[in-house]
């Protein structure tokens, strides 16, 4: 063997040898880090027992139902039997719930449109979570909890004589069937990842009271598994829409529309190679699109049905040109009679579409009538200005803007919109001056702290040294005993920076915080008492939710996302910082978030799917 070749085997047994090494090294479990986690799970279980213990603390069948939602959730990695079992628990409380309900329309003396509905309803917050984990059993929950209010609208609705309203016809029953409808095929797409034959069985039967776009992500996850299934199902649903007597049911003719612009609409290569999309067949859309036309040429001129007819024909011009253009006539003819509020809302409708420009826009708002349109405008024009890159068109816009507050406010969001671009671009230094040029102190906080996460995710000593750096200048524009609710809202976003900058300090800056939110939790309690038309306290306990709001009447739930943080920082902080709280309705949310934030997988998708992207306008 000449010493070339003796040399060449030699080094590649050494490379085998480490890649050999290398995977050996990966397989071999860490018992240090395996000790660690058993450890940090097993405290994770201990605190989700103990809120689940405290929830006999809790008075209203709704915040124990949240409770026990959420914390199934968080125990579904450990046991899924237990999980189960709190879901169900959570239906049973879902139960009682609707029970107090009824009892109280029963009794109530309010005005016809709060005794309709609960704003309050945990089952819409419940069984998404059951959903998340299980969507089998979200289905059974979905039945075993319904209303009966529900359960008799959906009979109603299901008869053949039965008509849905337009958006102008208030009809409450119509609403609640659309909510159950859309929520039930929800569950369906998600169960269709476990069972995909027993959700087209769902998708059917809800099929048969009606028609919901829905339906196309259930025909695009079964596309990617079962063409032939997904086809299938796609020939019921053009079959229901032929059949449907679309002037009748409003909530149908819109998915129709929905489906008709999705099968003309072009699909980007980049998301149509993520796999197999499915389509609509040519026949098919264009079934769908004469039954559209027919729709349309039937006598009456209703304000829904001029407005799906103008949302309709683009569509309609790539496949039934010919009769798209008769129809354009008929939209000229049934403009004349239209009511003032059809003119209106096409109006907003212009305002808030992407194909508007912030020009048009400005042209607009001369001939707005009220004070609400000229707001929208603004605010519209606001959003269409804050995308623009070029400076000077930018700032010429914003000098045409009548209003002075409007003014004010576009300039800032186009300024803070600049300095988002300008990180996202990797220009971090461009993008700390831009904030030293800002006036507007809350803003300038926000985006101190937006920059040095940025800076702080490139994990270079240098890039802490300088997230630590903005942290600094952020927090020195706060007052660390906040004396007014502006106050508080700044020192809270300089926690959040800090929650992930350097955790201590955020600890330190939110420990004194928590005496001031019970006494704020415990003031607004009290004022509760006073309001019969309050939606945060209920019989004196806070509501719980499962989602945290910005405009929430109780001011703890728009911090939920920064105790979310400390969480993931360090558990063991927080869960001690948690028994700090006071009340119990305040205690229990804040651990359970608490645990939601350290449990968080940051993992995201690359990029946007293919139902991402068909569910961008629909």
């Amino acid at each position: 063997m000449s010493l070339d070749k003796l040399i060449s085997l030699i080094l590649t047994l050494l490379v085998l040898a480490v890649f050999c090494f290398a995977q050996d090294s990966k397989s071999t479990p860490d018992p240090e880090k395996e000790k660690a986690k058993k450890e940090q799970d097993e405290k994770v279980m201990q605190m989700l027992d103990q809120v689940i213990s405290d929830a006999a603390l809790l008075r209203l069948p709704q915040n124990k139902a949240i409770v026990f939602a959420m914390a199934g959730d968080l125990y579904w990695k450990f046991d899924e039997k237990k999980s189960r079992d709190l879901f169900r628990s959570a239906a049973s409380e879902i139960l009682a719930h609707n029970a107090d309900v009824e009892r109280e329309k029963r009794e109530s003396t309010d005005d016809m449109f709060t005794s309709f509905f609960d704003f309050n309803d945990p089952r819409q917050q419940v069984l998404p979570l059951v959903a998340k984990n299980d969507g089998e059993l979200a289905l059974e929950l979905l039945l075993q909890t319904r209303p009966a209010i529900v359960a008799e609208a959906i009979l109603k609705a299901s008869a053949p004589n039965a008509r849905s309203e337009g958006m102008f016809n208030f009809n409450p029953d119509y609403q609640r069937v659309r909510q159950e409808i859309a929520l039930e095929q929800r569950f369906a797409l998600l169960a269709a990842d476990e069972n995909p034959d027993k959700a087209i069985k769902m998708i059917k039967d809800s099929l048969s009271r009606g028609i919901s776009f829905n339906a196309f992500e259930l025909l695009q996850k079964l596309n990617k598994k079962d063409e032939k299934k997904a086809s299938d199902l796609a020939g019921e649903i053009i079959r229901k829409i032929i059949d449907t007597d679309l002037t009748r049911r409003e909530d149908e003719l819109q998915a129709a529309v929905a489906f008709l612009q999705v099968s003309t609409r072009d699909i980007p290569p980049e998301v149509e190679s993520k796999g197999k999309m499915f389509r609509f067949s040519e026949a098919q859309a264009k079934e769908v699109a004469n039954k559209l036309v027919s729709t349309f040429m039937q006598p009456g001129n209703s304000t829904s049905m001029s407005m799906a007819m103008t949302r309709a024909l683009p569509s309609l011009e790539k496949l039934v040109p010919d009769k798209a253009n008769l129809l354009k006539q008929r939209q000229a003819e049934n403009r004349k009679n239209l009511p003032t509020e059809y003119r209106r809302m096409e109006r907003m409708e212009k305002l808030w579409s992407p194909n508007s420009t912030a020009e048009e826009i400005l042209a607009e708002i001369p001939k707005l009538q009220n004070e609400y349109e000229k707001s929208t405008a603004y605010q519209a024009v606001a959003g269409k200005i804050a995308q623009i890159d070029d400076e000077a068109r930018a700032k010429k816009l914003i000098d045409q803007i009548g209003d002075e507050k409007a003014r004010t406010q576009a300039l800032e969001r186009f300024e803070s919109a600049k300095i988002s671009r300008a990180a996202s671009a990797g220009k971090l230094e461009d993008a700390k001056k831009m904030i030293g040029g800002l006036t507007n102190k809350k803003l300038q906080v926000q985006k101190l702290v937006s920059l040095a996460q940025n800076y702080h995710k490139k994990g270079t000593e240098a890039d802490i040294e300088s997230a630590n750096g903005l942290m600094k200048n952020a927090r020195s524009l706060i007052n660390e005993s906040p004396e007014d609710e502006d106050e508080l809202n700044n020192l809270m976003e300089v926690v959040r920076g800090y929650a992930t900058v350097d955790p201590d300090v955020a600890f330190r800056l939110f420990e004194p915080i928590v005496d001031q939110i019970n006494d704020i939790v415990h003031a607004t309690a009290i004022l509760s008492k006073y309001n019969k038309r309050t939606r945060s306290f209920k019989k004196g306990e806070m509501i719980l939710r499962v989602n945290n709001s910005p405009f929430d009447g109780v001011l703890l739930f728009r911090y939920l996302n920064q105790i979310q943080l400390l969480g993931k920082a360090d558990l063991a902080k927080m869960a001690s910082l948690s028994d700090r709280f006071q009340r119990s309705d305040a205690r229990s949310i804040v651990k359970l978030v608490a645990i939601q934030g350290f449990s968080k997988d940051e993992k995201k998708p690359d990029g946007p799917t293919q139902t991402d992207y068909i569910f961008t306008e629909y």
